[in-house]
């Protein structure tokens, strides 16, 4: 039976790799192939040397790499998060100098690494280079074969009617801030947004409400932390399990990035029914269709008069939105149409002419014709 394994971060610990792996994982075995979790601490060369497949899930570091050269095995990359830009936001997040030197540190070993990875391994070494978004592959600035994460929702919509929350006068907002794609930047525009509307809803002499922003997360130092906890309206949540529970108590979930890439917490937000609001530079590039399955805007101005109508209409609006994002987005986003896609790469991969399969893929991923391809394929 072919073996696939996977590196990546230990299972135990938390965030968006993680359940990416364990969705990859159930594709696998679903598909038919024995699978392997290796973390990046114990991946040696006894273990890689059993698998057939070796999946990478980000950048390794020059110890496993080194091993990578000696083995014949095919090998495939995915690329989560932006490499060099996550690293670079740790610098700016310290809190004193000597934090701030590591992070330094740890910036250039990054740098160093991924040059190595742009240069030597992409091109040469991988068979296959993958990222879970286009936003993802072009902040990486590499060419790469785009297979988003599949998502799968536990409960079904939770109908149109006003949480408990919202009928004892709180209407709940949700984020979720990481330090991949510079989320954790967008803080203070979502306060200030949730102050604005605040005060916009009390000139329209609407005073039954008020918006409460509750930001989950596990990446905000704790020197924000403090500050977020003295302003009034907001609710620093932290790492939660129960977070797809929480967002039932939710009415709507709150973006403050540009980028059109949708992560597993506005995913889970979907299967719960939870209305999605983000920003946007490219309407074109988005999954979110302004006004039907979620709301787009492209300044503050504009994202605080949509919520202005939401919040004065929350019922209906609710109730269209969840159930066109659960019959859009999250339909594209289910798992039998990603794992179509993964049987499509594993199956390249047993082929052994692999190199001349990998350039024919590399010019359709130019063209993105191959990223049609695969989509249709799924279909």
């Amino acid at each position: 039976m072919l073996r696939v394994c996977l590196i990546g971060p230990d299972p135990r610990e938390k965030g968006g790799v993680i359940q990416a792996m364990r969705y990859l994982m159930y594709i696998y075995r679903t598909l038919g192939y024995e699978v392997m979790w290796l973390t990046f601490r114990d991946a040696d060369l006894v273990k890689l040397g059993e698998c057939n497949i070796i999946h990478a899930q980000g950048p390794l570091s020059i110890k496993i790499l080194s091993k990578l050269l000696v083995l014949k095995t095919r090998k495939v990359l995915t690329l989560h998060g932006w490499v060099l830009d996550e690293s670079k936001a740790l610098v700016f997040v310290a809190r004193n100098l000597s934090e701030k030197a590591n992070a330094l540190l740890h910036y250039i070993m990054v740098v160093i690494n991924w040059v190595i990875h742009r240069f030597i391994f992409i091109p040469f070494i991988y068979d296959y280079t993958t990222a879970v978004s286009d936003i993802t592959a072009k902040k990486n600035n590499v060419k790469a074969l785009v297979i988003p994460n599949p998502v799968i929702c536990r409960d079904n919509l939770h109908g149109s009617s006003l949480n408990p929350a919202s009928k004892n006068g709180e209407i709940v907002f949700i984020t979720y801030v990481s330090i991949g794609g510079g989320k954790m930047l967008s803080i203070l525009r979502l306060i200030k947004i949730v102050y604005l509307l605040n005060q916009k809803l009390r000139s329209l002499g609407v005073k039954k409400y008020i918006v409460l922003l509750h930001i989950y997360g596990k990446d905000i130092p704790q020197s924000i932390v403090a500050k977020l906890s003295r302003i009034p309206y907001v609710r620093f949540m932290g790492y939660v399990e129960d977070y797809p529970e929480r967002l039932k108590s939710a009415d709507l979930f709150i973006a403050g990035y540009a980028f059109p890439e949708l992560g597993y917490a506005a995913l889970e937000a979907m299967c719960a029914g939870v209305p999605v609001v983000k920003f946007t530079e490219d309407p074109s590039q988005e999954e979110i269709v302004d006004g039907f399955n979620g709301m787009l805007a492209f300044s503050d101005e504009e994202i605080l008069e949509k919520l202005v109508k939401y919040v004065l209409n929350m019922d209906e609006l609710k109730r269209i939105l969840a159930i066109n994002a659960k019959n859009t987005i999250l339909r594209r986003r289910s798992l039998k149409r990603i794992a179509t896609i993964w049987k499509v790469v594993i199956e390249n991969l047993k082929i052994k002419k692999r190199r001349s399969n990998k350039c024919c893929i590399y010019a359709n991923i130019k063209s993105r014709t191959c990223y049609i391809q695969y989509h249709l394929l799924a279909e």
